[in-house]
C-alpha cells in the first residue's frame, strides 16, 4: 500500500488533519480539509483494488417539489468540459466501472464510482467532478428529466394535455408502492418542522410546482465546495485523488460559508396520531391490507454509543422470531408481518426507531399500539438474559467484521456506516471503531437494567411518538388523478391559447434535442487493451468429505466460514416441485430436533450470520433444454462457531419439524407480504420472468419459482384453511425427506486458509449425519411452457414492459456477439426512445448467457403498445448494423464492466461453486471472453438478424400493468394472443 503523507502537512491545498488505524477493517482513516474552500476529505487507505469515489452534498428540501432529486438528475445531463447530451449514461457504456450511480437521500445527495483500472476511476472522477461544481443546468435537461406539459402524442394538440418527466413517473410509481408511502408518511408525521417532513424525491403533485430557476438556485447554494464532502477508498495513493480534486474543481472557488445545517426537530409535548391512504385497485379487498406503526424520534446522531446501544436493543426486541416484541406482535395474529422500516434508523440528525404491522385492519389501530407498548412495558420489567444480549453482540461483531461487496462495492458500504455522523456531527470515525464500541457496550450490558433502561428512555418515557395507520383506499389514485388535473388545467389557463399551442413547439424543439447526433469525443474512454484478456480464476482444493464431494476455497474472509450446500432436486415428483420456494423459505424457520421453533431462531442468532436457502437453476452450458434444478443452503458463522454451526445443520436438515401449522401459516403469511411488496421495485422482473415461460423449460420452472404465479401459488396457501395447510406440512415432509440427503449433496467451503483445516471436522460430522438417499435424476415430466404473450393487472400505476428472445445456449459463438449486442442496444436505441422519449424511468436490455436469453425491458413506464412498437424499431436498427467503431468498443466495455464486477471474499467462493456445479468451466468461460474481444460489426448486425428478427413472432411478451394502462391497451393485446391474468 503506498504510503500516507503525515498529519500536518499540506498537499495539493488539503491540509491532513488527523491519521486513525483501524485495525478491525484493516484500514487507515485519513482526514483532510481543502484550505482555500474548506472542503472535507476522508479517504480508508487499504489493500482493496476497487478503488471508491464519491462526492456528498448536504441537501436538506424546504418543500416536496423533489428539487434535490431532479437536480441529481440533472447535473449528469452534461457540464462545462464535457457538454453532451448524457454524460452519465455515456460514461457507463464506454467505462470498466464496478459501481457508477448517484442517489437524493432525506438530507444528502451523493455521487458515487468504482472501478478497479486506474486511468478509468480518474477518467469517472473528473466525469463526476466537472458534473457536480459545472453542470450546464439547460432547461431541455429540467424539462426532460423533472416535469413538462406535453400533448399525449407530443405534436399532435388533439390529444390530452399530461404531465411528463422521468423524475415526475418514478416518483408514481414510488409513491404508489404501500412500503415505500409508509415511510414518507411516518417522517412526516415524526418531523413536522424540519427537512426531513418533505418528500426529498418529490410527492407527484408537487413536483409541477418547481421552476428551472429554482432548481438552479438550489445548486448554486448547495453543490459548492464548502457544502461537500469528499471520500476515497482504495489502494491507489492520496495525492493523486487531492490533486485531481484540487485541480479539476476547487481550485476554482472562493470560499463560501455553507449554510446548510439541519437543527434538531422540535420535540413533542406527547404522543400524536397520523393516517395516510394508499392507492387499492377496484376489485381488491381491503381487508387485512393495512399497516400500523409506532415511531419514535431517539438520540442524536453525534452519540456514537447510544446509537450502538439502540441498534443492539432493536435486535434483542425485534431480532429474530424468538425476540420478545416480535413475538409479541405475529403471535397476536393482528397482522401478517413486520411493518416495513422496522427497526432502528440512525441516518438522520435525529435517530428513528419504529415497529408495526402490516397485513392489519384500521379498527386494530388502538390494540396493536397497546400491545406494543404493553410488551415493551414487560420487557423493560423483566429485562433481557444474560445469552440473548451475548447474541445480540454476537450478531454486531458478525455484522461489523463481514466484508461485503456483492451488491456494490464494500467501500462504498463503509461509506455508508459514516456518511450521517461526518454530515451532522463531523464524526466519520465513530462509526468504523467497531472493536472500540464492542468493547463499550459489553461493559454496559454487563449491567442487567442497561437495555430495560433504554427502553424506558427512548421508548416508553419518550413523548415524541407517532402512532400512523396507512389504510387501502380505491379513491386514492383517482383523487391523486384530480389533483394533478387541476394543476393541469391551471397551468393551461396561465399559458392562454398562445402558450397552448407553444407546447408543440416546445416538444418538437425537445425531440430534435433528443435526437441530434451526440458528440462524445470530449469524453475519457478506454481502449480494448484496458482490458485484462485472461479469465480472472479462483483456485480451489476438491476432496470427499464423508463421502461428498467438497470444494475448498481459500479467500481473506476477515474471520467469518462461508458454507454452501447444493442439493440436487432431480426427480423429485412434479406436484411437489412449485412448493420448493416455500420449503426453502420455512426450514431455517421451523423447529427441528425435538426444539420449537423459537428455541432454533435464539440458536440462529447465536451461533450464525444466517442461514437461507433458495431455489436454482444450473443450466447446461450446452443446451439450451436442459438445466438441473437445485437448492442452495448458504450459511456463515464466525470461524470460532463453525461447529455450533455445523451441529445446528445438521438438526435442521436431518430432523425439520413441519408440525406446528400455526407456525406455518404464520411463516407462508409473512412471505406472502413479502412477495407482494417486492411488486413495485420489481416488475420488469417479474414481466420478463412471465415471458422467459414461454421459450424454455428452465425459464418455465423459474417463473413458477420466482415469478408471478409462485406469488398467486403463495396467496392461495397463505388463505388456506387447516385441512389445507396440513396437506402442504405433508408435502413439505415429503420434500425433506427426499432432498435432505447425502446422496444428493455437493458442499463448499469458504475461508481463510486455517480456518479451512478447522471446518473439516465438523463438516464431516455434519455431512455423516445425513441420510444417503439416491442420487436424484434429470428432470422429468416438465412444466407446460406458457403462451407468448401474457398480461399481468397489478396494483401499479405505470407498466413494466419486456420482450424476450430464445437464442444459444452458453458454449455457441453467437453468445459473445448477443452479450455485446444487448449492451448496443440499450445504450444507443432504449435508453433514448423509451427513457429520454418515453418517460418511463428506464429502458434495458440485457443478455442471459446462462439461459440464452435476451431481453428487452421497461420499467416505470408509462406506455404498452408504444414500448411494444420501440422494442420492434430496435431490432430493425440492429440488423441495419449502423455501429460505429466506437460504439462497438463502449459495448464491449460495459459487458467486461458487468463480467468483472468484483465479489465479496465469500461471493467469490460461491460463485466459482455455481460455475463448478454448472460445468463453466474455466476454458469455457477463457473462450466466451476472447469471443467478446473479437466482437465486430458485422457478427452484431448477423446475430440481430437472425435470432431477433427472423424469430421476432416466436419471441415472448411479458407486461405488469394497473388495470387503466390495461385497460386502454387491451385491443392491442388481444391482437397478440395476451392472456391477461389478475393476482
Amino acid at each position: 500500500m503506498p504510503s500516507l503523507p503525515a498529519a500536518g502537512t499540506l498537499v495539493h491545498g488539503f491540509l491532513i488533519t488527523e491519521h486513525t488505524p483501524l485495525r478491525e477493517l484493516n484500514a487507515t482513516l485519513v482526514r483532510a480539509r481543502h484550505v482555500r474552500t474548506d472542503a472535507r476529505l476522508v479517504h480508508l487507505a487499504c489493500a482493496d483494488p476497487n478503488n471508491v469515489f464519491a462526492v456528498a452534498f448536504r441537501t436538506p428540501p424546504a418543500d416536496s417539489t423533489g428539487v434535490a432529486h431532479i437536480l441529481e438528475h440533472t447535473v449528469l445531463c452534461g457540464s462545462e468540459r464535457y457538454p453532451v447530451r448524457d454524460p452519465f449514461f455515456a460514461m457507463l457504456k464506454r467505462s470498466l466501472n464496478t459501481f457508477m450511480n448517484a442517489m437524493t437521500a432525506s438530507d444528502w445527495t451523493c455521487y458515487p464510482v468504482a472501478s478497479m483500472n486506474r486511468k478509468d476511476f480518474y477518467n469517472l472522477m473528473g466525469i463526476y467532478l466537472d458534473a457536480v461544481f459545472f453542470p450546464l443546468l439547460r432547461e431541455q435537461d429540467f424539462r426532460q428529466e423533472g416535469h413538462r406539459l406535453e400533448f399525449a402524442a407530443p405534436l399532435d394538440p388533439a390529444t390530452p394535455v399530461q404531465i411528463k418527466g422521468v423524475v415526475f413517473n418514478e416518483m408514481k410509481g414510488a409513491m404508489a408502492d404501500p412500503s415505500s408511502l409508509l415511510g414518507r408518511r411516518m417522517n412526516r408525521a415524526l418531523f413536522p418542522t424540519s427537512c426531513y417532513g418533505h418528500n426529498s424525491g418529490g410527492e407527484p403533485q408537487e413536483i409541477p410546482d418547481l421552476t428551472w430557476e429554482q432548481l438552479r438556485t438550489f445548486h448554486a447554494r448547495h453543490y459548492h465546495p464548502g457544502n461537500s464532502w469528499f471520500y476515497t477508498y482504495g489502494d491507489l495513493p492520496l495525492a493523486g485523488h487531492l490533486e485531481k480534486i484540487d485541480a479539476l474543481a476547487l481550485s476554482r472557488f472562493e470560499p463560501y460559508p455553507a449554510d446548510t445545517a439541519i437543527p434538531p426537530e422540535k420535540r413533542f409535548a406527547g404522543p400524536m396520531r397520523s393516517e395516510a391512504t394508499f392507492p387499492l385497485g377496484g376489485e381488491d379487498d381491503p381487508s387485512g391490507r393495512s399497516m400500523v406503526q409506532l415511531g419514535w424520534l431517539t438520540c442524536p446522531i453525534e452519540n456514537t454509543f447510544e446509537r450502538a446501544a439502540l441498534g443492539i436493543l432493536a435486535g434483542l426486541l425485534l431480532g429474530d422470531p424468538a425476540a420478545p416484541l416480535y413475538r409479541a406482535l405475529l403471535e397476536s395474529h393482528l397482522g401478517q408481518n413486520l411493518s416495513p422500516g422496522t427497526g432502528y434508523h440512525d441516518d438522520y440528525r435525529d435517530t428513528v426507531f419504529a415497529v408495526g404491522l402490516q397485513g392489519t385492519d384500521p379498527e386494530q389501530v388502538d390494540t396493536v399500539e397497546r400491545l406494543v407498548l404493553e410488551t415493551l412495558e414487560r420487557i423493560a420489567g423483566e429485562g433481557f438474559p444474560a445469552e440473548r444480549v451475548e447474541a445480540a453482540l454476537h450478531q454486531y461483531e458478525f455484522s461489523s467484521r463481514e466484508v461485503s461487496g456483492d451488491q456494490y462495492p464494500y467501500g462504498l458500504s463503509l461509506l455508508m456506516r459514516f456518511l450521517g455522523p461526518w454530515l451532522h456531527a463531523d464524526d466519520p470515525v465513530g462509526a468504523l471503531q467497531l472493536e472500540h464500541t464492542l468493547a463499550e457496550l459489553r461493559r454496559a450490558a454487563a449491567d442487567p437494567g442497561f437495555f430495560p433502561a433504554l427502553i424506558r428512555r427512548h421508548l416508553l418515557g419518550n413523548p415524541h411518538r407517532v402512532t400512523l395507520l396507512l389504510r387501502p383506499d380505491r379513491e386514492h389514485a383517482a383523487r391523486e388523478q384530480q389533483e394533478i388535473d387541476r394543476r393541469i388545467g391551471q397551468a393551461l389557463e396561465a399559458l392562454g391559447e398562445a402558450g397552448r399551442n407553444g407546447l408543440v413547439a416546445a416538444a418538437a424543439e425537445l425531440q430534435r434535442s433528443q435526437e441530434a447526433p451526440d458528440d462524445t469525443a470530449c469524453l475519457p474512454t478506454l481502449a480494448l487493451a484496458d482490458i485484462d484478456p485472461t479469465e480472472p480464476t479462483v483456485p480451489f482444493d476438491a476432496t470427499e468429505v464423508a463421502g461428498v464431494r467438497t470444494l475448498w476455497f481459500t479467500q481473506p474472509t476477515n474471520g467469518i466460514t462461508y458454507l454452501s450446500l447444493q442439493f440436487d432436486t432431480g426427480s423429485l415428483p412434479r406436484e411437489l416441485r412449485p412448493w420448493l420456494p416455500l420449503f426453502c423459505a420455512l426450514l431455517p424457520q421451523i423447529g427441528a430436533a425435538g426444539q420449537d421453533y423459537l428455541t432454533i431462531a435464539r440458536r440462529i442468532t447465536a451461533v450464525t450470520g444466517g442461514i437461507r436457502l433458495g431455489s436454482n437453476l444450473l443450466e447446461d452450458p450446452h443446451d439450451l433444454d436442459a438445466a438441473r434444478a437445485v437448492v442452495d443452503l448458504r450459511a456463515k458463522a464466525l470461524d470460532s462457531r463453525q461447529e455450533p454451526l455445523c451441529v445446528l445443520l445438521a438438526d435442521l436438515l436431518t430432523a425439520p419439524d413441519f408440525s406446528d401449522l400455526e407456525r406455518l401459516r404464520t411463516v407462508i403469511g409473512q412471505v406472502r407480504v413479502t412477495m407482494e411488496n417486492s411488486i413495485p421495485g420489481s416488475g420488469h422482473s417479474y414481466a420478463a420472468r412471465a415471458a422467459a415461460a414461454a421459450l424454455t423449460p428452465a425459464a418455465r420452472q423459474r417463473d413458477e419459482w420466482s415469478g408471478m404465479s409462485q406469488i398467486r401459488l403463495i396467496q392461495q396457501a397463505a388463505a388456506g384453511d387447516a385441512a389445507s395447510l396440513a396437506d402442504a406440512a405433508a408435502k413439505f415432509r415429503a420434500i425433506a425427506a427426499q432432498l435432505l440427503t447425502a446422496g444428493r449433496v455437493t458442499a463448499a467451503v469458504t475461508a481463510e486458509s486455517g480456518a479451512l483445516a478447522g471446518m473439516a471436522a465438523p463438516l464431516a460430522a455434519l455431512l455423516a449425519a445425513l441420510p444417503g438417499g439416491d442420487a436424484g435424476a434429470a428432470i422429468g415430466e416438465e412444466p407446460p411452457l406458457a403462451s407468448r404473450a401474457v398480461a399481468w393487472n397489478a396494483n401499479v400505476p405505470l407498466a413494466y414492459v419486456a420482450r424476450v428472445f430464445r437464442t444459444v445456449p452458453y458454449n455457441h459463438p453467437d453468445t459473445a456477439p448477443l452479450m455485446v449486442l444487448a449492451k448496443l442496444l440499450r445504450a444507443n436505441f432504449l435508453h433514448r426512445e423509451i427513457r429520454e422519449k418515453g418517460g418511463a424511468y428506464g429502458g434495458l436490455a440485457g443478455y442471459n448467457a446462462d439461459g440464452g436469453l435476451l431481453s428487452l425491458l421497461s420499467y416505470r413506464d408509462p406506455h404498452l403498445l408504444r414500448t411494444l412498437e420501440v422494442y420492434r424499431q430496435g431490432v430493425e436498427w440492429a440488423c441495419r448494423g449502423d455501429f460505429s467503431e466506437e460504439m462497438i468498443r463502449e459495448a464491449i466495455l460495459a459487458t467486461f464492466g458487468e463480467l468483472d464486477r468484483p465479489l465479496s471474499p465469500g461471493g467469490r467462493g460461491h460463485r466459482e461453486f455455481l460455475c463448478q456445479q454448472q460445468g463453466l468451466s474455466i476454458a469455457l468461460r477463457q473462450r466466451l471472453r476472447d469471443g467478446i474481444l473479437a466482437v465486430g460489426g458485422h457478427s452484431l448486425a448477423e446475430v440481430a438478424r437472425r435470432y431477433l428478427l427472423e424469430r421476432f413472432s416466436e419471441s415472448a411478451v411479458g407486461i405488469l400493468a394497473g388495470e387503466e394502462l390495461l385497460a386502454s391497451a387491451r385491443d392491442g393485446l388481444a391482437g397478440i394472443g395476451a392472456r391477461f391474468e389478475k393476482l
